[in-house]
């Protein structure tokens, strides 16, 4: 393999690691800053801190594999790099981005007052998510082609059910985040079974 190609690799890497590094921080932040304040909010500050805290590890494994395929190109073993930087996206996008994406409309609905922020953010992070699938660019869009939009539908729908729950029906709120958890680890699962 020619220094050139070695060096746009130890490059590809060098971006994984700086933005997982990145989000590993703003995920931490976040989650401290909830648990200091814990006893203020109701019950159901449990399941966004919980995010918080999957996403936190999602970024924080995928920069551990991101930083091992820099082994692999030392070793030019390109397959294993190819496989370490593809599970290292699935870990970075479905567990620690996702993540993030979900947790954020859970904490406005907690800590804000006013139902013009709450429903906003609720429907900028959605709508954000949806139009990151739709434009093509998304992880999930490469490894369920036919199924990715049934997916982020069964997400988006899961995460209107959490953000409803978590202030009127906080019975079922734990249920469907677990169901919302699963979901994302199954795909996860999957995703890396697929390479």
């Amino acid at each position: 393999m020619a220094k050139k190609d070695l060096q746009l690799l130890h490059n590809e890497i060098q971006v994984g690691v700086s933005f997982t590094s990145f989000m590993t921080v703003v995920t931490m932040f976040f989650t401290g800053l909830l648990i200091t304040q814990f006893e203020q909010f109701t019950a159901t500050v449990r399941v966004p801190i919980l995010f918080l805290i999957i996403s936190t590890f999602g970024f924080l494994y995928s920069t551990l594999i991101y930083a091992n395929a820099s082994g692999a190109i030392n070793r030019i073993t390109t397959k294993r790099f190819d496989r370490q930087m593809e599970i290292g996206n699935i870990l970075s996008e479905y567990l620690g981005v996702y993540f993030l994406i979900l947790s954020i409309p859970l904490v406005i609905n907690l800590v804000a007052t006013d139902w013009f922020l709450k429903l906003s953010t609720l429907l900028v992070s959605l709508g954000g998510l949806a139009i990151y699938h739709i434009s093509g660019f998304s992880i999930m869009d490469r490894h369920y082609k036919k199924y990715h939009k049934l997916l982020l539908s069964i997400i988006l729908i899961l995460e209107c059910l959490l953000f409803y729950s978590q202030t009127h029906l906080t019975y079922l709120f734990n249920y469907i985040a677990v169901m919302q958890i699963l979901l994302l680890l199954l795909i996860s699962y999957f995703a890396t079974k697929k390479l």
